[in-house]
């Protein structure tokens, strides 16, 4: 169902008036303690590397004398300190190579992405050294060739150089992308040693900032962390309001194929505006528990094959036709996270037996479609669906994997074909009101977003330097999600999980959750 989208003017209402308490400081980092310190040049090597930006007219270089100060952001976590130390090199805008035509100059956004929540999402891709180049190769060939690659992708990307004008339309001005190169005073191997949450949004581009509306703003941001052994981590931020995962992983492939040279062209296919055309008659509003105010705790949390096993073992106790095939990677590992979840927030405040704690599933439309819609099709293409349990009374995880497996299996052809052309406005409605009055039914916005980027692709983007080491995906600004995605080797789960603070210090210590899973690994460990 798609519950989870509201009218832009709502849902920008609401953030307004109450803003997102994890930013801090003027170049809007989300930390929960960050201030700029040791402001200085950087070395001669990276002098030259700013001035050299100038080399093709599609770029253009911001503000460069501020580019080249230092830059350590203090991170304070958990009473301990840490530091992410890095050197802005430069700013820019990335511009297509060649300009848009005229007749593709208003691109028509979908009643979906009309509806999506208008927030950006962080996403990080930490690429090695494989073949042991000199930083100087990486910062003079690999970063300059990811600057000209980016731009002529950007011609068939043509959306993402604009400007989101409203909740309807995209205006393909050829204003471009904000990108930013930065040098972190680390390796990437002592960087992934000892990975969290904070100190990824570190390496993150400081326009747009993800508490923005991206009204008026630019559709992307980019910032390529170059660290001292020469690996890369590029970190973005991208509008909601174009991108879903999938699009992202559309865009990185076109991208990586393009830096590595490859004959293979990765076209985008812009078909959702008329398969679910938009709508500007629709006015519901989304309900205001479902966007964070208050500081967030995220941590992760990796489910190893052995573990996974042990999980789809169990049965899956559901009405369904399907009932009698195991779990899926998903179901049995949202599952255990949805029942430590719901047990821990139970436990912050009162629940009584038939309090109800929601999950809601986001589910890919493209292969459920009839026929499936194009694998390489822009925008948000998907739906929410919705399931309830209720932490007062006993909660079993073969009856969670059953109530999971049957609401996501309610996004079948028929409800697909029934959201398409102008017909499926009112299903959008009558989708809303259930929404808004689940939200109602809960104490404070008891629910929590799942999401699943398993077996989208990512860890097989090549840019010719090596396959990706890690694939990390932020919070954007909702109050409780699990982001799942894959371990780079083993067949693991990593689950990205965002909660209250004080839910997550019980969550965390949850002995039935700890049995399967290990909490914040290194990333390294699956490397080798």
């Amino acid at each position: 169902m798609k519950w989870l989208f509201s009218a832009h003017k709502a849902t920008q209402r609401f953030l307004n008036s109450q803003r997102y308490h994890l930013h801090v400081g003027s170049r809007h980092r989300f930390f929960h303690a960050s201030n700029p310190i040791g402001w200085s040049k950087p070395d001669q090597m990276w002098a030259s590397c700013l001035y050299s930006t100038h080399y093709y007219s599609t770029s253009t270089i911001l503000n460069a004398t501020e580019s080249s100060h230092r830059l350590s952001n203090s991170i304070k976590i958990e009473n301990d300190v840490k530091k992410v130390d890095l050197e802005i090199i430069s700013r820019e805008i990335i511009k297509p190579s060649s300009p848009t035509p005229h007749h593709l100059k208003t691109f028509k956004l979908s009643m979906i992405d009309q509806l999506m929540l208008d927030v950006y999402t962080p996403l990080t891709l930490f690429l090695p050294n494989t073949d042991k180049a000199s930083v100087t190769d990486v910062v003079t060939k690999r970063s300059k060739h990811l600057k000209e690659t980016l731009s002529e992708i950007l011609t068939r990307f043509y959306p993402v150089a604009g400007k989101v004008k409203d909740n309807f339309r995209v205006e393909c001005n050829d204003e471009g992308v904000y990108y930013t190169e930065a040098r972190v005073n680390q390796t990437l191997e002592d960087f992934l040693g000892h990975p969290d949450d904070e100190r990824v949004r570190g390496l993150l581009p400081e326009k747009p900032f993800t508490e923005e509306s991206s009204i008026g703003n630019y559709v992307m941001g980019i910032q390529v962390n170059i660290f001292k052994c020469g690996g890369i981590g590029i970190s973005t931020n991208v509008s909601h309001k174009i991108f879903d995962a999938h699009t992202y992983y559309v865009f990185m492939k076109a991208w990586a194929a393009a830096v590595r040279g490859s004959p293979e062209t990765v076209t985008p296919t812009f078909v959702a505006s008329e398969i679910f055309p938009n709508n500007p008659c629709l006015e519901n509003s989304l309900s205001s528990k479902l966007l964070a105010t208050k500081t967030l705790s995220t941590k992760r949390f990796v489910f190893d094959s052995t573990s996974l096993a042990l999980l789809k073992a169990q049965p899956v106790a559901s009405t369904s036709s399907t009932h009698q095939r195991p779990p899926s990677r998903v179901e049995a590992t949202t599952a255990m996270i949805w029942k430590a979840a719901a047990q821990a927030t139970s436990k912050v405040r009162p629940f009584g037996r038939q309090s109800p704690h929601a999950l809601l599933s986001m589910v890919n439309l493209r292969k459920r479609a009839s026929p499936p819609l194009p694998i390489e099709s822009i925008g948000n293409l998907v739906d929410v669906t919705g399931a309830i349990c209720f932490p007062g009374d006993h909660l079993e995880l073969p009856t969670l994997m059953g109530e999971i497996r049957e609401s996501i299996e309610k996004i079948n052809t028929d409800r697909i074909e029934s959201m398409k052309g102008e017909k499926g406005h009112e299903k959008v409605i009558e989708s809303l009101m259930r929404l808004n009055h689940l939200m109602d039914m809960t104490v404070e916005g008891d629910c929590i977003f799942a999401t699943s980027l398993l077996n989208s692709g990512m860890y097989e983007l090549d840019f010719g330097w090596g396959k990706p080491i890690w694939f990390y995906v932020m919070n954007a600004r909702l109050v409780r999600r699990v982001a799942l995605n894959e371990t780079l080797k083993g067949g693991g789960v990593e689950a990205i999980v965002t909660l209250s603070p004080d839910e997550m210090e019980i969550f965390e210590r949850d002995s039935k959750l700890l049995a399967y899973a290990t909490v914040n690994p290194s990333p390294l460990q699956f490397v080798h």
